[in-house]
């Protein structure tokens, strides 16, 4: 094995090489055309076979990788890690500077929008500046990618990013990342998520950091979650995680809502973080997961949407809390381990909880969180996943604002059905689908408001579909 390879891997073709990288084949094989990604070849016969190294392909790709042809990258140190900038086209500047009239044309006109662009708090950007659109991962750095997918720049993490993880809804680090103008300034920066293993051996991300970048690699601010809560006379803090990230914008004013979970208790928090400086401030609690968010936009208000588990309701959840509010925390009892003794007075203005499943109590799953929210115009569509991960094993419910928030109908996934089909063939039903007695009779939804308290909610019989 060629000297340095001891702790590497040999991938043997095409399709391996191109399932490490996380592309197709076609994408890795151009990249080896045109980008010069270290792949090599059995010598011999008409059609060489081809191999690489997967710690070559890992320094391409947080060395080489993000560098275009004939252009050699910045690297910048900024605190927690190092920031690799694409320059200026040196074709460009040739073109520009090699012709004296041009240069000459150029210099005036850099003095005049220099004036006016220091006058009106503008900034200026080099012609054929490209911008951030996205972004992605490799196995220590995020990149920003423009329109075409070129590489702008790379940021070098210290810790191994744990590009594999999902987010709320099933969604990967690189949809849940925004390209926006946060700050106001007319700029376009990018806001992502960067789970990182600080423990070689580690079997979770360590650090769930959240990171602000300007449009051209400066990084802006970093956030880690944090948080020490007592419920009953437990006390949880240490690792937290993010679950998801989602930016609201009203009259003018950008907000960031992230949603974290304890690694181990699964309780969870939501904060507003700044966009300017990053500061966080707590603005829902909840004893369990919080999995997704959303914004309902009515007459009456914003509000903050957060599904997930709850504890001691022993099911699917949903928060609904004005955004006017200050704080929330989820109604528990008094008394009991789920009540939050430390964090600030706050309700929300709405708090259901689903119920389970007969294919859920059958399974023995015990987390049927609310996974996903969707909202159009004044409906939330809440799916609450019954076996964990699986999102086509879904009850899906859905809630109309008019005026005040109710729940109007109910359906369950194409999943769902196909499931219990199969549990009546196998005898582990004893009634079929058209005469479900939790179709014919659904079990009740509660719900918990300031004024009312806990009540329930009876749905009409439903049929199957």
């Amino acid at each position: 094995m060629p000297d340095g390879k001891e702790n590497s891997a040999r991938l043997d073709s095409w399709k391996d090489i191109a399932t490490y990288l996380r592309r197709d084949v076609r994408t890795v094989i151009r990249w080896e055309k045109e980008k010069g990604l270290p792949v090599r070849r059995v010598p011999g016969g008409r059609r060489q076979a081809v191999f690489a190294y997967t710690s070559e392909l890992d320094a391409w790709l947080t060395d080489e990788g993000s560098e275009p042809q004939g252009l050699k990258p910045t690297s910048v140190a900024q605190g927690n890690g190092t920031t690799e900038v694409m320059p200026f086209p040196r074709a460009v500047l040739a073109a520009i500077f090699g012709n004296r009239k041009l240069t000459y044309a150029l210099a005036g006109l850099v003095i005049l929008s220099g004036s006016l662009f220091a006058r009106f708090g503008l900034r200026s950007r080099a012609a054929g500046e490209s911008l951030p659109a996205r972004v992605s991962y490799t196995a220590r750095s995020m990149q920003a990618l423009d329109q075409q997918g070129r590489v702008l720049w790379a940021h070098t993490f210290p810790g191994r990013v744990a590009d594999h993880e999902r987010m709320g809804g099933d969604r990967s680090l690189a949809e849940v990342a925004r390209v926006a103008d946060f700050r106001g300034d007319g700029e376009r920066e990018v806001l992502a998520i960067v789970p990182q293993y600080e423990e070689p051996n580690a079997d979770f991300p360590d650090r769930w950091e959240v990171v602000l970048f300007s449009s051209q690699g400066q990084l802006l601010w970093s956030y880690v979650p944090h948080g020490r809560f007592q419920f009953g006379e437990h006390e949880v803090s240490g690792t937290w995680r993010t679950r998801d990230l989602i930016v609201t914008s009203h009259e003018g004013r950008t907000q960031i809502w992230l949603a974290a979970v304890h690694r181990v208790w699964g309780h969870g928090f939501v904060v507003n973080l700044d966009p300017v400086t990053g500061k966080d401030t707590l603005r829902f609690v909840n004893t369990g997961t919080i999995h997704a968010l959303n914004e309902l936009k009515t007459p009456q208000g914003n509000f903050l949407l957060a599904g997930g588990f709850n504890n001691e309701g022993d099911s699917g959840s949903l928060a609904v809390v004005n955004e006017a509010k200050p704080f929330a925390v989820s109604p528990q009892s008094e008394g009991t381990r789920h009540k939050c003794k430390n964090c600030p007075v706050g309700d929300p203005d709405y708090f259901f909880v689903f119920p389970r499943s007969e294919i859920n109590e059958l399974e023995q799953v015990y987390e049927d969180g609310v996974r996903s929210i969707v909202v159009t115009d004044d409906q939330i569509e809440v799916s609450q996943n019954e076996l964990q991960e699986s999102a086509p094993l879904a009850t899906l419910y859905l809630l109309k604002a008019d005026g005040g928030l109710r729940v109007v109908s109910r359906a369950f996934g194409s999943g769902y059905d196909m499931l219990h089909r199969k549990f009546e063939q196998e005898g582990k039903l004893n009634h079929s689908l058209e005469n479900c007695p939790e179709r014919l009779h659904p079990r009740p939804i509660k719900v918990w408001t300031p004024t009312g308290g806990w009540t329930e909610i009876r749905l009409e019989p439903g049929r199957a579909s």
